[in-house]
Formats: structure tokens, C-alpha cells, sequence
């Protein structure tokens, strides 16, 4: 559901719980709220004034909209905040004692989330996460691993501000956009990998876009997406509904490490969320179906929930691997988060520059 939280209610709630946080602005009066619980980041927060009176683009639980829900929440120990988050992968190995018993072995590490983060504001437009955690190993790898994460958080620029007719195509649209550095390092080098796996909640009633290569390839890891997925010669285009429950993988060979969301928010303007990461066919890329042993190489995964997590979708990407036979101990990733609010017409010019496809 599109719950609509804004920047005040969480904030009264994290502080409610003495849950520390940082407030970091973007341009424009954007803003985003990093949490140390989970280390999260919550926004993109439009502005002060806007219609949409300070509301997140991101998916952001109702609970927040609910103290005694919230304070509930936290003691049962959930992980579903929204916002966007980092997980280790592959979920298989991590995640799921028994792969033979997917849903009944299922269970999300307390390591990672809400793990037992530092969050510390380097400067007033850069604030630095960081934790390290010892998971289980239960799939196609056995045993221990430790790990540190470190997640860097600033403002990014616009991608477009080089084209000569930036200011045209930027006439009533609002800009806002964040870097997010992720490094992840081991402690011992052995046969299990690991992988930093971002993962941005949305708001559903909007259409995700995947540019790929006409030969595309995708694996379904629970029941199918049928209608909600189309592929076209250049592109994927899934539905976004929260109402079905579907997750697809894609191959890094097939993808180009970019990928949009495009929607609409009450007043009628539309939005559009695109996130740029290092796409590279080489790594390993080791998350993969519980039913299909062996297949991976999917640098690209969507989740579409069937409402009985909130109704939200996911845009994820997964980091470099490191660890076994990468012969890599660390990894350094910079993910990018572009955000532009405005007119359809204006939005969906803007999705043709940075996506290449034409969005009718």
C-alpha cells in the first residue's frame, strides 16, 4: 500500500526510541533520514511546501504512522522498515537452512538486519555506516564467515547536467540524487563468497524498467510474473502491484547495470528512481533459485509482494563478490540514486536520456 510517510513521522518514532539517526540533504530540498537500526535510508523526502507535504518516495511501513505498532514492531525483532537497505548474498547460502525447504528454513540473520551498526556524519553531506557480522554458511558453501560492511552516503550529482539542453529538459522538474559506496571486506579467505546485496523497497502502481540485450535471459524464483512481466527488444518492463507475489533474477551478461521506476504520485506528477551500478558479467554473481542448484550469474533481481509483507516492490542489485575462488578479499562498490519529480511528459523525456526506452 502507498502509505505515504513523511520525514516527521519517522523521525518522532526513531526518537521516540532513542534510535539514533542522521538527516542528510540532496538538492532542491530533498532530503533522506539514515538509521543507525538497520542502516537504513529512508527518503527520498520531497520538500518542504511540496504537495505531497514532505512525503517519501521510497516504500516506508505504516507502523510508522503508529506508535504502539512501531514500539511492537521493534520488540518482535521484524526487519521490514522499507527505505533502502544492504543484505548479505546469496540469500540461499545465507538465509535458508535447507534448500530442499525454502519457506520453512527461511530466516533473516539478526547480524545483518537490524545488525548492530555505527553511524557516524563524516561531514554535513556525508555520513558513513559500518558493522561487521559472523554469518552461517548453510548452502553452496558450509561454514563461518566474518565480514565488515561500510556504507558511505552523500549527495550526487545530476547526470544530465553536461547535455546542451539541460535546461529545456529540465524545465519544471524537480532533481535530487545520493552515491552510496559500499565496501565489503573478509576476514579469512575460503571457499564460501559473499556479496553486498542493495535492495530499495517502492511503492507499488508503477511500471520497473530494465534496459537488456534482446537476448535476455531471467529465472523465476517463486510462482511466475506471467502478465506483470513484458520483455521488448531492448528493454524488460515489470509491473509493480503488491498484490502478486513474484521475484525474477537477471543475467549480468544480459543487463547494463542500470534500471528505472517510474510512477505517479497523487497530484498527478510523475517520479522516476534510477539506479546505476557496476554491472560485471565476469563476477560470479552467486545468488540462486532454492529449486535450480547451479544457476546463477544474476546480477539483477525484482520483488513484487503479494500484500502480506505491506505490498511494496524491489529494485536490487547485488555488489562484486568476494571470497573462493574470486581470489578478491574486498570489494568496493558505488551505487547511484537519481531522482526526478515533474510533469509526465517532461519525466518520461528524461527516462528516454538515461534508460533508452521510450515510455508511451
Amino acid at each position: 500500500m502507498n502509505h505515504r510517510i513523511t520525514d516527521a513521522q519517522i523521525r518522532a518514532r526513531l526518537e521516540e526510541h532513542e534510535l539514533a539517526y542522521q538527516t542528510l540533504k540532496l538538492q532542491n530540498g530533498v532530503s533522506l533520514i539514515i538509521s543507525r537500526r538497520g542502516g537504513r535510508i529512508f527518503g527520498p523526502f520531497l520538500p518542504a511546501g511540496d504537495s505531497e507535504g514532505n512525503s517519501s518516495l521510497f516504500w516506508i511501513s505504516g507502523i510508522f504512522g503508529q506508535p504502539d505498532a512501531f514500539s511492537s514492531f521493534l520488540a518482535s525483532g521484524d526487519w521490514n522498515l522499507g527505505g533502502e537497505r544492504i543484505w548479505m548474498a546469496p540469500e540461499i547460502q545465507y538465509n535458508v537452512h535447507d534448500r530442499t525447504d525454502f519457506w520453512g528454513t527461511l530466516d533473516w540473520p539478526p547480524q545483518v538486519d537490524p545488525g548492530d551498526y555505527s553511524l557516524e556524519k563524516l561531514s554535513e553531506d556525508r555520513c558513513r555506516l559500518s558493522q561487521e557480522m559472523t554469518l552461517q554458511a548453510y548452502n553452496v558453501a558450509s561454514g563461518e564467515k566474518r565480514l565488515r560492511l561500510e556504507r558511505i552516503i552523500s549527495p550526487a550529482e545530476d547526470p544530465l547536467r553536461t547535455l546542451r539542453n539541460y535546461e529545456d529538459l529540465m524545465v519544471g522538474v524537480l532533481f535530487a540524487g545520493y552515491e552510496h559506496v559500499v565496501a565489503l571486506s573478509e576476514d579469512e579467505t575460503n571457499e564460501i563468497m559473499s556479496e553486498a546485496w542493495s535492495l530499495v523497497q517502492l511503492n507499488p502502481g508503477g511500471v520497473l524498467i530494465i534496459p537488456a540485450s534482446p537476448a535476455v535471459a531471467f529465472v523465476d524464483y517463486y510462482e511466475p510474473a506471467g502478465a506483470l512481466q513484458t520483455i521488448h527488444p531492448d528493454h524488460v518492463r515489470l509491473q509493480i502491484t503488491g498484490r502478486h507475489q513474484y521475484k525474477l533474477g537477471y543475467k549480468a551478461a544480459h543487463v547494463f547495470g542500470r534500471m528505472g521506476y517510474y510512477s505517479h504520485l497523487d497530484d498527478g506528477r510523475a517520479y522516476l528512481l534510477v539506479r546505476t551500478f557496476y554491472n560485471n558479467p565476469a563476477r560470479p554473481y552467486m545468488e540462486e533459485p532454492a529449486h535450480l542448484p547451479g544457476w546463477h550469474g544474476y546480477s539483477i533481481h525484482v520483488y513484487n509482494d503479494d500484500g502480506n509483507a505491506g505490498g511494496f516492490g524491489e529494485m536490487e542489485c547485488n555488489c562484486q563478490t568476494i571470497g573462493g575462488r574470486t581470489g578478491r578479499s574486498a570489494s568496493r562498490d558505488e551505487l547511484m540514486l537519481w531522482l526526478y519529480v515533474g510533469a509526465p511528459t517532461k519525466v518520461k523525456a528524461i527516462a528516454l536520456h538515461l534508460l533508452g526506452v521510450r515510455l508511451d
